[in-house]
C-alpha cells in the first residue's frame, strides 16, 4: 500500500465554511531511499505520515521501514551550498568609460569570481597641467585580488589597454586577447618592466572557463583589427559586452562582424547589453573603412612632391590603404613616431599588414629619391604638440622640414578637446607652403565607432531583458537608452544608465543600482602613479594662472627679530623691473607685519608666514586683482 501525501487542514470558523480554506504552511520533503514523503512544517517541525488512533505508524506491506534521520550532515552541506547561490548575484562594477571618453574598465563579479574587462586610460585635460596620463582608480580590484581570475581584452587601443601595465604590477593575473593586442600589449609590458603571469592568445569565436564564468570572443568591426565584443555566461544570465564597433559590411580586412552569434545569444535570451554609445548622436549608419582608400588614391596620385599622411598609429587598416596608395603611385615609405613605427613593426610581424619588400625605407634614405617618390606616415593627427606633425608644422622635427611642394593628409578628424591643437598644426602648415587635405567633405576619413542605425542593429540581433550604455559621456548613455526604448526592446525600467562605481546588481530576473564602490581618477606623472592628486593640480593651475612670489628672510629665532631681508622674488607674477614701486610696497607692508610680530612676541614661525601671506595676498589684490602664490621662506641665523 502506498502511504499518501499527508497534508495538514485548518479548519474554517464557525459561520465561515463557505469561505476558501487557507493554504497550509507547510512543505514536504522525500526522505533517501524510501518511497514516501514526511510533511515539515514551516516552523521547522517535521511531522510523520498518518498515525493509527493508538499513536503507533501504519505500516505498510513492505514491512517496518527504518528509522528516519531529520538531517544528514551531507544534506545540511547541500542545503547550505544552495541557499549561497541563491543569495549570489552578478555585480557588474564599471570603473572607468562611463560619463566619459576612454578610460575603460569593467568588473564582473558572481561570488568569488572576477574577470576584468579592458585596462585602458585617458589623455590628460588641458586643466591637469603637467600629468602624462589618467588611469582608472584600481583600489577596489587591489582590495580583493584574490578573487580576480583573469583580464580579458577587446581591442588594442589605449583606452582600452592603456592602464593594463599599471593593474599588473598589483594583480598579477592571465590576459586574455587576439593575436595583434597581445603583441601591443607586450610592448608595453616590457616597457613597464613587467612579466605578466601568461598571456593568453585567442580568437574571434573562442569560448572558454574563467572561475563560474564562460566567456566568448565575438568578431566586430572597429578602426583596428582583431576588435571583438564579449560574451559572459554566468549563472543568472548571459551578458553582452559590444566593445567598441560599427557594422562595417566591407571591412579592408575582409572580417564580417558575427552578426549570426549575435542573434543565437538572442534567441537563448540575454540578460544585459551593454553596448558603445560613442557616435549614438549621429544619424544613418557610420560609413565603411574601405571607403577611405579611394579618398586617399586620389589625394596621393594628385600630390606633385612628398605626401606627408598623419593618422592614428593603431588604425591598421588606414596604414594599409596608405602603403596600398604609395605602391600604385610609386613611392617609397617613411615611417616616423614611435607609436607609429612600434605598430607597424607588430603589425608586420603578426600578419595584419602587407607591406612588399623594399616599400619602407629609413628616414635617413629619403634623400636619395626625389620628392614626388616618397610618402612619410607619421603621428599628430590631434594636435599633439610633441608628436611628428605638430613639430614639423613649427619647423622643429629633426628630419622633415614642410616645403611649399608638399602635400600633408590629415586622416582623421579632431577628438572632442583637440579641435583648437589641430587648428593650429593646419595654420602652422598652410603658413609653411603646404597643401593640406582635411576634413569630412574630402572622405579620408571615417569613424570606428557605430552610429544610430548600427547600435539599432546590434540592439535587435541581441534582445536583452537590461540595456547598460557604456563608453560615452552622460548625455550619450542617456540619448543611447532613449534609443532602446523608443525600439521597443526593453522597457524604460530596464535602461539601467550610471557612473564609474556605480554597482549593477543582477539576478535571473531583476536588475538594478545597488550602491558604490570607490572609482576616479588617478594622475601618472613621470614614474610617479597617483602622487599627483586634485591640490597638487589646483597649485599648478594656480601658478599658472597667477604666478608665484618668493619672500626670503632672516630671523634669529632667540629674538625673533628680523636681521636680513625681506626679500621678493617673482615669477609669473609680475616682472619686476617693470614693478619695483608695486614690489618697493610689498616689502614695506611684510615690514610692518613682522614687526607688529615682534611687538606682540609672535616667534612662531608658522604663524609669522602666515601673516605674511595674508598681508600680502591682500595686497596684491588690491593692487593688480590677481591671487599669486605667496611662499614665505625664513632662514635661521
Amino acid at each position: 500500500m502506498n502511504i499518501q501525501e499527508e497534508r495538514t487542514n485548518i479548519a474554517a470558523p464557525v459561520g465561515e465554511a463557505t469561505q476558501q480554506r487557507p493554504r497550509s504552511t507547510t512543505r514536504t520533503r522525500r526522505t533517501t531511499g524510501q518511497n514516501r514523503r514526511t510533511t515539515v512544517k514551516a516552523e521547522g517541525e517535521r511531522t510523520s505520515s498518518p498515525r493509527g488512533d493508538n499513536g503507533e505508524r501504519r505500516q505498510s506491506n513492505r514491512g517496518p521501514r527504518k528509522p528516519q534521520r531529520a538531517n544528514t550532515t551531507v544534506e545540511k552541506h547541500e542545503q547550505i551550498n544552495r541557499s549561497h547561490a541563491r543569495k549570489d548575484k552578478l555585480q557588474i562594477i564599471p570603473l572607468g568609460g562611463l560619463g566619459e571618453i576612454g578610460k575603460n574598465m569593467t568588473i564582473f563579479q558572481y561570488g568569488d569570481d572576477i574577470v576584468v574587462l579592458d585596462a585602458g586610460l585617458a589623455f590628460p585635460e588641458n586643466d591637469m597641467l603637467g600629468v602624462d596620463i589618467v588611469i582608472p582608480d584600481m583600489s577596489y580590484l587591489i582590495e580583493h585580488k584574490d578573487k580576480v581570475r583573469a583580464v580579458v581584452i577587446t581591442h588594442g587601443h589605449e583606452d582600452h589597454i592603456g592602464s593594463l601595465a599599471y593593474l599588473l604590477k598589483e594583480v598579477n593575473v592571465p590576459v586574455y586577447a587576439t593575436n595583434l593586442v597581445c603583441g601591443l600589449i607586450e610592448g608595453k609590458l616590457k616597457e613597464h618592466h613587467v612579466k605578466a603571469k601568461k598571456l593568453q592568445v585567442v580568437k574571434a569565436g573562442d569560448e572558454f572557463k574563467i572561475g563560474c564564468f564562460k566567456v566568448g570572443f565575438i568578431q566586430t568591426n572597429h578602426s583596428i583589427p582583431d576588435a571583438c565584443a564579449i560574451f559572459l555566461e554566468t549563472p543568472v544570465g548571459t551578458v553582452v559586452h559590444t566593445g567598441d564597433f560599427k557594422v562595417d559590411q566591407t571591412p579592408v580586412d575582409g572580417k564580417l562582424m558575427d552578426v549570426h552569434k549575435f542573434a543565437e545569444l538572442g534567441n537563448k535570451g540575454v540578460l544585459a547589453l551593454m553596448s558603445d554609445s560613442t557616435n549614438v548622436e549621429k544619424p544613418g549608419f557610420t560609413p565603411s573603412e574601405s571607403s577611405v582608400g579611394p579618398a586617399i588614391m586620389r589625394a596621393v596620385a594628385e600630390a606633385t612632391g612628398r605626401v606627408i599622411l598623419a593618422t592614428f598609429a593603431s588604425n591598421v587598416s588606414r596604414l594599409q590603404q596608405a602603403i596600398d596608395a604609395a605602391v600604385a603611385t610609386k613611392r617609397k615609405v617613411v615611417v616616423l613616431g614611435r607609436s607609429m613605427v612600434n605598430v607597424t613593426e607588430i603589425a608586420q610581424e603578426r600578419g595584419y599588414l602587407t607591406v612588399p619588400e623594399g616599400t619602407i625605407i629609413g628616414d635617413d634614405e629619403m634623400n636619395r629619391y626625389r620628392a614626388d617618390e616618397i610618402m612619410i606616415l607619421t603621428t599628430g593627427s590631434q594636435g599633439e604638440p610633441m608628436a611628428g606633425l605638430s613639430r614639423m608644422s613649427t619647423n622643429n622635427h629633426r628630419t622633415v622640414e614642410i616645403t611649399p611642394n608638399d602635400t600633408v593628409i590629415i586622416s582623421a578628424t579632431p577628438i572632442p578637446g583637440n579641435e583648437a591643437a589641430v587648428g593650429r598644426t593646419i595654420d602652422n602648415l598652410l603658413r609653411q607652403g603646404a597643401h593640406v587635405v582635411y576634413g569630412k567633405d574630402r572622405g579620408i576619413h571615417v569613424s570606428g565607432h557605430g552610429s544610430q542605425e548600427d547600435l539599432k542593429t546590434m540592439l535587435n540581433l541581441v534582445r536583452p531583458k537590461f540595456f547598460i550604455p557604456v563608453h560615452g559621456e552622460y548625455r550619450m548613455l542617456k540619448k543611447h537608452g532613449e534609443l532602446a526604448v523608443s525600439m521597443g526592446i526593453v522597457k524604460p525600467s530596464n535602461v539601467l544608465v550610471g557612473d564609474n562605481g556605480q554597482i549593477f546588481e543582477f539576478t535571473t530576473r531583476t536588475g538594478r543600482l545597488a550602491g558604490r564602490v570607490p572609482a576616479g581618477k588617478v594622475f601618472v606623472d613621470g614614474l610617479g602613479v597617483g602622487d599627483v592628486g586634485n591640490i597638487v593640480i589646483r597649485d599648478r593651475q594656480q601658478l599658472a594662472q597667477e604666478g608665484m612670489v618668493v619672500v626670503v628672510m632672516a630671523m634669529d629665532r632667540a629674538s625673533g627679530t628680523i636681521v636680513a631681508g625681506p626679500d621678493m622674488l617673482s615669477r609669473g607674477f609680475v616682472y619686476v623691473r617693470d614693478a619695483e614701486e608695486l614690489l618697493s610696497e610689498a616689502q614695506r607692508r611684510v615690514d610692518a607685519a613682522v614687526e607688529k610680530c615682534e611687538m606682540d612676541h609672535i616667534k612662531d614661525w608658522t604663524t609669522i608666514k602666515t601673516v605674511v601671506r595674508d598681508t600680502l595676498g591682500k595686497f596684491f589684490y588690491e593692487k593688480t586683482r590677481r591671487r599669486p602664490m605667496i611662499l614665505p621662506i625664513i632662514q635661521d641665523v
